[in-house]
């Protein structure tokens, strides 16, 4: 549509004023991420207008305890994970997962600025339950790659299947950790099977995607109430984002 194309014109304008004098460095909370232009037009425009995930930003810096070690599940470009980094100090343990291979690179890239040696770690892979490969679909926005269900647009592509437990022995196996999520609706598959290892999270930052839940035969007001069971209690919402505590 017209309008779209407007907007793309001056996104494309402005970006490119903006890249001849900074390259391919943003500033995210007081982070330096790096955001190439395969990232995509919409995520660097969003970088650039301090508004890119702006839900989850504002929740991780406002709960995320610092000192604890954290699994997060969707890394993408490893901003948000960045941010995560930040609040956590240099040594704490990070694990996170990206099914995404094109992503890797960067995400493992951004994770690990100011963190200790051997702090950080990025897994290819996406959390599965039913065989040892998954079948993820790439698509044209990266924020919306998910399980490939036969639908939507984008190539598909097999991944290493992971769980919640074994990337809790990735991380350690330490006391407790905090939960930092964002993976298209797959939450509340591990919310329903991963009851022994989450009795381990203190602090979960779970971006949810009810539509998904419904498409797949659940609810959010099921995810409340799996949480709630899990001794997981509502602390606070902003949009789709929910911050749980024990």
């Amino acid at each position: 549509m017209l309008k779209y194309a407007f907007r793309d014109f001056f996104r494309r304008r402005r970006l490119a004023r903006y890249t001849a004098v900074h390259g391919d460095r943003y500033a995210y909370h007081g982070c330096e991420v790096i955001v190439p232009e395969r990232a995509g037009l919409g995520v660097r425009n969003s970088l650039l207008r301090e508004r890119y995930e702006d839900d989850e930003s504002a929740m991780i810096i406002r709960h995320l305890p610092a000192g604890i070690p954290v699994i997060e599940l969707g890394g993408s470009l490893g901003v948000v994970s960045a941010l995560v980094r930040s609040r956590i100090g240099p040594s704490a343990r990070h694990v996170i997962v990206e099914a995404n291979p094109d992503l890797v690179d960067i995400c493992a890239a951004n994770a690990s600025r100011g963190a200790s040696a051997g702090a950080t770690g990025v897994v290819n892979a996406a959390i599965f339950y039913d065989a040892p490969f998954a079948r993820f679909r790439l698509s044209p926005d990266i924020h919306s790659s998910a399980l490939d269900h036969g639908r939507g647009r984008g190539r598909v592509v097999e991944v290493p299947s992971v769980t919640l437990a074994s990337l809790y022995e990735q991380l350690g196996s330490p006391g407790t950790f905090s939960l930092v999520s964002d993976i298209e609706g797959a939450e509340y598959a591990v919310f329903e099977r991963e009851a022994e290892t989450l009795a381990h999270v203190t602090t979960a930052i779970i971006e949810v995607h009810p539509e998904a839940f419904e498409r797949n035969g659940g609810s959010l007001a099921a995810f409340k109430a799996r949480c709630l069971d899990l001794g997981l209690h509502l602390e606070e919402t902003r949009a789709d984002v929910l911050v749980f505590k024990r």
